[in-house]
């Protein structure tokens, strides 16, 4: 991608966008804001007073600051802007309308049927008419990979055989005359993990039927289109392993993933196998299993890239303890840097809607682009 020059116009978009995204989690008086964006007190007033006449910031009550003085705390207003947002997901999708604090204001659950496509667009456009549409910034679309986000088409994810090819970005921006923006829904959770202000430089790891990761460091989640886009799972671990659905043999996938574990057990999924891990050898062995397969994958990315946490996603997060502790393990023995043993593991978010509210995170992360 071209790099936008970097003229006056550029410097004062930048600016005003960096203070959007301050505001957008903590309210500030206009000292605070020109602290910690760097900004003179002066530049920071006038973007101040122009995202006031714009109604996007509003002012708080003041507040004390000591010896007789007070300041007035300004705070982004959530319905500001808004997002739609499509969740695709291999056992039915949903769409759902946010606000720019990140509250679901809507929601609506479509299951798989013969026109899906029709349905969500119908589905979407029902919750436009309820929204003021010159507040939207546009469409955010999370899912499984691959995918070319940059055209907006969804590849050949496994398992995702009705979706191969579809140019789903281009559908949706034509039927609802907005753009509409794909990106790998374990991104997508990177991105609302990263919203969540917790950690600015970490990994996040979806392990269900499949396996994806996204890496975000310094704020910033690597990879774009044409790059790293979240295919932990279709990395190798055995040359001479096991034929996996994408071509290649010995993939993370085709021994980590939960079918994969769990095939020929007797567990018929992973609470299950978690439940009985107190009492069942067998249920430890695959535990155990699950450590040393995935911490393979894991080692991988962090003899690259130094992150400082590790989110679990998906269907793992299930007393995540127990698992987290022997990944620990596995990462203190094997990793070139023996520290990355005291890497902190953590479940990502557990709202059950942050599939959608990820997808609305696509569209507000464009929007703080510049």
């Amino acid at each position: 991608m071209a790099q936008k020059p970097r003229n006056a116009d550029y410097t004062k978009e930048y600016n005003r966008k960096a203070v959007l995204r301050i505001l957008r989690h903590n309210a500030m008086s206009r000292a605070e804001l020109a602290r910690t964006t760097g900004l003179t007190r002066a530049a920071t007033s006038l973007i101040v007073e122009e995202l006031l006449k714009l109604g996007i910031v509003t002012e708080l009550a003041p507040q004390s600051v000591g010896w007789g003085r007070s300041a007035t705390p300004l705070a982004l207003r959530p319905d500001c802007y808004y997002a739609l947002a499509l969740d695709l997901a291999r056992k039915g999708c949903s769409v759902g309308l946010c606000d720019m604090a990140g509250n679901l204001l809507q929601q609506r659950k479509i299951p798989n049927q013969d026109n899906l496509v029709a349905a969500i667009i119908a589905e979407l456009k029902a919750i436009l008419e309820t929204a003021e549409r010159d507040k939207i910034l546009g469409i955010g679309i999370s899912s499984p990979g691959p995918l070319d986000c940059e055209n907006g088409r969804i590849l050949n994810p496994p398992r995702f055989e009705s979706w191969h090819g579809v140019e789903i970005s281009q559908l949706l921006s034509e039927a609802l005359d907005m753009p509409a923006y794909l990106e790998h829904d374990v991104c997508a959770l990177a991105l609302h993990q990263l919203e969540m202000g917790q950690s600015r430089n970490f990994m996040l790891v979806f392990v269900d039927i499949g396996i994806g990761a996204a890496i975000v460091s310094d704020g910033k989640l690597l990879g774009n289109s044409k790059y790293f886009t979240g295919e932990l799972g279709h990395t190798t671990i055995r040359f001479d392993g096991r034929l996996c659905e994408c071509g290649n043999r010995g993939c993370l996938e085709t021994y980590a993933s939960i079918p994969a574990l769990l095939e020929g057990s007797e567990f018929s999924n992973w609470d299950d196998l978690i439940d009985h891990v107190g009492k069942n050898p067998e249920a430890r062995h695959l535990l155990d299993q699950e450590a040393v397969y995935l911490s393979a994958g894991l080692i991988n990315l962090l003899n690259l890239i130094p992150v400082d946490t590790i989110y679990l996603a998906g269907d793992i997060c299930y007393r995540y303890e127990l698992l987290a502790q022997r990944l620990q393990r596995e990462i203190s023995a094997k990793a070139l840097d023996r520290s990355r043993g005291n890497i902190k593991i953590y479940p990502s978010s557990q709202d059950p809607n942050v599939g959608v509210l990820a997808a609305a995170d696509v569209v507000f992360s464009k929007f703080f682009t510049v």
